[in-house]
Order: structure tokens, then C-alpha cells, then sequence
């Protein structure tokens, strides 16, 4: 049956440090955030309970009423969905820990707390999704974070995803531990390695990111790219008045090509596009088109728009749109 929906509410699950929700998608009217899960600690999950759940909201969404948190959010679509039970879309991000400590992360809001936050063990679930074939071989399993390399179970979760045969996992890491089990992946070309540089200087680098680890994040991401299977994104998060400079993002552009990368990611800063989104100033137009239309000038294959550098683009071709009419 044809209907407006998203993935994420017809089999989305997403791990956080203290809930399970739907989904992490937050910019658009509505807010997001749908908790399923209260005062979640690595819990083996009641599957019956979740689908029955899980069933009537998908109800209500087929009969037109969707989650008022869903209102206004892009990634909504009409089309035919399968309503079998099983998951299909897993972000993992029930972490905050990380060997990093980047001033547009959501933790800077409280370090004090996040810092204290107890991580739970993912495995055993993921395990139990796996096991009960709940987990979709064709699923895209995200990890957020924190920073997934230093979990403790990383490399023992990536190998069980991998030889599960999931070929669909992306990985967001800050690229300063080097990670033999990315490594398999890249190889087996199952694993999108995104690595958030913000920078193509280590000044810039130091100011965004709070660590001296520069070279040794360039140098990593090399290594990487020599598991030519894999498909690696460097990523540049636009922080107005830090490393908003055109001749950055240019060098971005070509230290990317340098390192033996072919892919990049674009996005803006969370609180800053939310407070000026309906005022956006027309330099920062000018960095985004140049980077969504000029990235092929450096030998690079692809770029993708993450959720505010997407909204971005939406909220100006509606804008375009309403005048033309």
C-alpha cells in the first residue's frame, strides 16, 4: 500500500545511552526524537512488545496520522512500503566517549555529564537481532558516537557484522586510532569509512578538533585508502567564523585527492544552521555551491549532503520555488 512514511518509523532502531528511539534526525519542525525505549541500558529487547508497538504507530502513520515529531521532515515519502517486521536501518551511537573533542559536538552542551555516562555493551544485542534474524542482511548499521573505535567491543561487533554478511555499515570515526577490523572491511568493500577532518590545515584542525592529531589523522585515512575496495568520505563540517574560508575548503578538496580519497561529505553546525536557518548569511551559499558543484575539479567521485547541508539545499530550492509561482 502507498503511503507517506520514512524508513526510519517502518524499521529504524536507534541506539542511544539511555533510550532506543526511531531515529537521530532532528532539524526539521517536528524535533524528532521518538523514544520507544525509556531508561535503556543494553537491555536484550522484548521483539514481540517492539513490533507490536512498532505495528500501530505504522497504523496510524497508513491512515495519515504520522508522529507529530515526523512534521516537516524531508525524509518523509510516498511509496509503497513493506510492513513485514524486521529492522532495516540501525544507528548505533549509545556512546559518548571519544579520544577527541570537536567544539560542535552535542557533549560540549554538558561535558561534565556526558563524560560520566556509563556505556553499555551493544554486542549482546545486536547478537540477539542477528540470531533471531530480526537484523536484515540488506540493513545499514551507522555508528555514531562518541568515537566507535575505542568501544570495547568494536573490533569483536564489526567482525560479527561482517561475517553476518551485512554489507552496508558506515562508520563515523574521527580516524585517530587506526582499526584493523575497518580495514577488513574496507577490503571486503562492505564498510563507508567517514572521518569528519573540518580542516585542510593543522591550525584549523587544532582549533576545531582540541587534539594535536593532524598528521596522524591524514596518515591513517591514507592507510585506509589503500583497502581499495571500501569507500572512504572525508567529511567538512562548516562552522561559521572557524573554518569557514573558501581557500580551506579548497585545500580540503585537494589534500582529499592527495590522501587517495574520492569521496566527500558535507555538512553545517547543528546549533548554528537551527538559529539562523531562516536568515542564512549568502557567503555560506556560495562555500556550499561551491563544494556540491565544483568537487569534480578535484578528481572527487561523490559528495553527500548531510542532514543540515540537505536541509540547506531543500529549504532554498522551496524558497525558489514559492517566488517562481
Amino acid at each position: 500500500m502507498k503511503y507517506t512514511s520514512c524508513i526510519h518509523l517502518e524499521h529504524g532502531i536507534t541506539f542511544f545511552s539511555n533510550s532506543v528511539q526511531i531515529c537521530c534526525i532532528s532539524s526539521h519542525q517536528g524535533g524528532g526524537s521518538i523514544v520507544e525505549i525509556q531508561d535503556y541500558r543494553g537491555e536484550l529487547i522484548d521483539w514481540d512488545l517492539f513490533f507490536e508497538k512498532r505495528n500501530q504507530l505504522r497504523e496510524n502513520t497508513r491512515n495519515g496520522i504520522p508522529p507529530k515529531k515526523c512534521m516537516g521532515c524531508y525524509y518523509l515519502k510516498e511509496q509503497d512500503w513493506n510492513t513485514e517486521n524486521y529492522i532495516d536501518e540501525v544507528l548505533i551511537g549509545h556512546f559518548t566517549h571519544c579520544n577527541c573533542n570537536c567544539i560542535y559536538c552535542y557533549t560540549e552542551a554538558d561535558k561534565k555529564f556526558f563524560n560520566a555516562n556509563k556505556t553499555y555493551n551493544i554486542y549482546p544485542v545486536i547478537k540477539d537481532m542477528i540470531d533471531k534474524k530480526i537484523l536484515s542482511k540488506n540493513a545499514t548499521i551507522t555508528f555514531g558516537g562518541g568515537e566507535p573505535t575505542i568501544l570495547q567491543e568494536f573490533e569483536e561487533l564489526v567482525y560479527l557484522l561482517l561475517d553476518y554478511d551485512v554489507y552496508n555499515i558506515r562508520i563515523h570515526s574521527d580516524g585517530i586510532k587506526y582499526s584493523p577490523a575497518i580495514e577488513k572491511g574496507l577490503k571486503l568493500g562492505k564498510i563507508t569509512l567517514i572521518t569528519s577532518v573540518d580542516s585542510s590545515s593543522e591550525e584549523i584542525y587544532k582549533q576545531v578538533k582540541q587534539v594535536p592529531c593532524f598528521d596522524k589523522v591524514w596518515e591513517n585515512l591514507s592507510k585506509y585508502a589503500n583497502a581499495k575496495n571500501g569507500l572512504i568520505r572525508t567529511k567538512y563540517v562548516l562552522i561559521p567564523g572557524v573554518n569557514d574560508s573558501l581557500k580551506e575548503v579548497k585545500n580540503w578538496l585537494q589534500k582529499t585527492y592527495e590522501s587517495g580519497i574520492r569521496h566527500i561529505a558535507f555538512d553545517i553546525e547543528d546549533n548554528w544552521f537551527k538559529a539562523r536557518r531562516e536568515n542564512i548569511p549568502q557567503y555560506i551559499y556560495v562555500i556550499f555551491d561551491f563544494v556540491t558543484e565544483c568537487y569534480k575539479q578535484y578528481n572527487i567521485d561523490s559528495c553527500e549532503l548531510y542532514e543540515r547541508a540537505y536541509n540547506l539545499k531543500v529549504d532554498r530550492e522551496n524558497k525558489l520555488n514559492s517566488v517562481s509561482q
